[in-house]
């Protein structure tokens, strides 16, 4: 009797953790490739800046720590995320700022905001 109840409780601790691994791979985001061109969201938001012609005033907001966006070929704009494991591909989108860019990276989406993280980067 021992044993089978033993069993029972092995049994229904593999089935939970086999369970809730099925669910963590479902959950997780889906990578993206997304083109467009890289943002300031404080002049994009505020004055719609973006274009060559906004490439300096870009390039000096992302340097003084204004949030950046993708402003995505589709017309999807994006809050643009650095990887917590690797940052190096959202300090370089950083250096981008004005350009036409293609970023390979994960979506997430809350509240009507989306974010893109963003975990590699190439000028268009």
């Amino acid at each position: 009797m021992r044993r089978t109840c033993l069993a029972l409780a092995l049994i229904l601790v593999v089935g939970t953790l086999a369970t809730a691994v099925t669910a963590a791979e479902k959950a997780a985001p889906a990578g993206v490739t997304v083109s467009g061109e890289i943002v300031d969201l404080a002049c994009y938001l505020a004055r719609g800046g973006k274009g060559p012609e906004h490439a300096a005033c870009a390039a000096k907001c992302a340097e003084m720590g204004q949030p950046l966006g993708l402003a995505a070929s589709d017309g999807t704009v994006y809050l643009l995320m650095a990887d917590h494991a690797d940052s190096s591909a959202f300090t370089k989108a950083k250096s981008l700022a004005g350009t036409k860019v293609e970023i390979k990276g994960q979506v997430a989406s809350r509240d009507g905001m989306s974010g893109l993280t963003v975990l590699a980067i190439k000028s268009l």
